[in-house]
């Protein structure tokens, strides 16, 4: 019981938070649930982002929330009890050695959006039957230093996330999430499922960097594989 006390407390002061209302901010977020899966809808292929099995189904769920602009956002602190389990070292061909496996709260997010052909985020909720032009970001913190692990149609994307600092060719391209409603109601999308397009051409291949003041130092590419379902409420 008080595990579980302890655990709304942080959701709850971690998600007032981040929506400003300590400062007084109007703001209009969504509420929503999150639910990590461990494994891929065959039951047996384990993920490389999967959830801290907090009650031991193979899945946990998670307090998020939408904003304004349609994003999904599913933050964790070090205050938090809960956790996600994050493979930033599974590299594609011969890449730096990522930070270890393992579970992560510090300092750590998940994000999604979609994008339309001209780079504007489409909000979540007028995805009403599937995008595959979509984004999955986990960013944490890890030996004294901030990553993100992305997929995205863009090298970086979204409020925030700063500039990218890239080989001289540039970052090279990732693979990308797909975005699926399940239901619809009064003409926008309430339940979704998110895991990566691997009709994309890059498959499962997310990039990886590292933060340095207000950049994003490239470090190479790695797997990432998901299966997320989202419900509002």
């Amino acid at each position: 019981m008080k595990r579980h006390f302890a655990e709304g407390l942080c959701s709850v002061i971690l998600l007032l938070t981040s929506l400003g209302a300590f400062a007084g901010q109007k703001t209009t977020s969504t509420n929503v649930t999150t639910i990590v899966h461990d494994y891929a809808s065959d039951g047996i292929t384990q993920l490389l982002l999967r959830s801290d099995d907090y009650n031991g189904s193979g899945q946990a769920s998670y307090g998020s929330f939408i904003t304004s602009s349609g994003e999904l956002e599913l933050l964790l602190s070090n205050r938090s009890v809960r956790t996600v389990w994050i493979t930033p070292n599974d590299p594609v061909g011969s890449e730096p050695a990522g930070p270890p496996a393992g579970y992560y709260s510090y300092d750590t997010s998940v994000r999604s959006d979609c994008f339309d052909q001209n780079g504007n985020i489409v909000p979540l909720a007028t995805v009403v039957t599937s995008s595959g032009n979509c984004k999955l970001g986990v960013t944490f913190y890890s030996g004294g230093a901030v990553y993100k692990l992305l997929m995205s149609p863009f090298p970086f994307s979204g409020s925030g996330d700063g500039t990218p600092i890239c080989p001289s060719t540039g970052c090279p391209a990732t693979g990308l999430a797909t975005v699926t409603c399940n239901k619809v109601s009064n003409g926008q999308c309430v339940i979704w499922t998110i895991v990566p397009n691997t009709g994309a051409a890059n498959g499962t291949i997310a990039n990886l960097y590292s933060e340095s003041g207000s950049d994003w130092i490239f470090i190479g590419q790695y797997y990432n594989t998901f299966r997320i379902d989202v419900t509002n409420p």
